[in-house]
């Protein structure tokens, strides 16, 4: 079970909000007397905390797919082997960009020397991480043929001396 965002429930509340205002002021004016106004206002502000959540879920980016989320969320993290040592992260960012949204680029490097060790991992959301794995392993990336696939889950070290 995974919990609405603070910034989703802050909007959720905003829209109740604004409707139950709205609601209030115009209760006189439908002639409505002190306690069906009182049950009004109840059910206006809760219609407007589910109005709210429906919408904080919704994006409008006019996609062919209409107003459901484009992104759903899930990111996959990709291993990027063989990668020439000049690369940059906004040349790596670049080249994921076309097949998805890239959240991070993070090229790994040595502790020692600070030089980059050869490989990077790219963190995009999962529908974009499937295409790109597809259509860029092996391909030439800065004079070397990349090696692409989905990153495994980092394991746990143990620190304790031997």
């Amino acid at each position: 079970m995974s919990f609405p965002s603070f910034e989703s429930v802050v909007k959720s509340i905003a829209v109740a909000v604004l409707l139950a205002v709205a609601g209030y002021f115009l209760f006189p004016k439908l002639g409505l007397d002190e306690t069906a106004a009182r049950k009004l206002f109840t059910l206006t502000l809760t219609a407007g905390a589910l109005l709210g959540g429906i919408l904080t879920h919704l994006q409008f980016d006019g996609s062919a797919s209409g107003t459901a989320a484009a992104d759903s969320g899930d990111k996959k993290t990709i291993f990027v082997g063989n990668l020439a040592f000049k690369a940059s992260p906004d040349e790596l960012n670049a080249l994921f960009d076309k097949y998805g949204t890239v959240h991070s680029v993070r090229i790994m490097k040595d502790r020692a020397t600070r030089r980059p060790r050869g490989f990077a991992f790219v963190e995009m959301e999962s529908r974009g991480a499937d295409k790109a794995i597809k259509a860029l392993d092996g391909i030439e990336f800065l004079g070397r043929n990349l090696r692409i696939n989905e990153g495994a889950d980092r394991k746990e070290r143990n620190n304790e001396a031997a």
